[in-house]
């Protein structure tokens, strides 16, 4: 396996992890410095794909200050994981050196995640060990 497809792996599965500790477990989000989605809105991030222009429309991602910055990062996350496993970056892919930008940003954010020792990080790592997917 390669560095990019460990990544897109990590990304999807932490993702789920993170949704079922949200939303089954009702976890709260973890406190997570701005830096986080402000480095992601240097990257720039496309909204849904738009068949009528068989292109990407962009957004300008804004930070929702009645959210956390968790909750900021993570609804830019599963556009993310969304994009890639819908298919729509097989179909129009990012540049290699985006791509990489968005994976890494993402990796980024699960790291910041877990270090918080938060119980929503300490729940996903149990649903992880659960599935027998903890290495990612």
């Amino acid at each position: 396996m390669n560095q990019q497809e460990h990544k897109i792996i990590s990304l999807v599965l932490n993702e789920m992890a993170f949704e079922g500790a949200i939303k089954h477990f009702h976890e709260a989000p973890p406190d997570l410095p701005q830096d986080l989605f402000d480095e992601l809105k240097a990257i720039g991030i496309p909204g849904r794909y738009d068949g009528n222009i068989e292109d990407y429309r962009y957004v300008d991602i804004e930070f929702d200050h009645e959210k956390s910055v968790f909750e900021n990062c993570y609804r830019q996350l599963r556009t993310i994981r969304n994009n890639i496993v819908h298919a729509n970056k097989a179909y129009r892919p990012d540049p290699p050196e985006r791509l990489k930008d968005l994976l890494q940003w993402a990796q980024d954010f699960i790291d910041s995640v877990y270090q918080t020792n938060s119980p929503l990080a300490e729940r996903a790592k149990e649903i992880k060990e659960i599935l027998k997917i903890e290495n990612f």
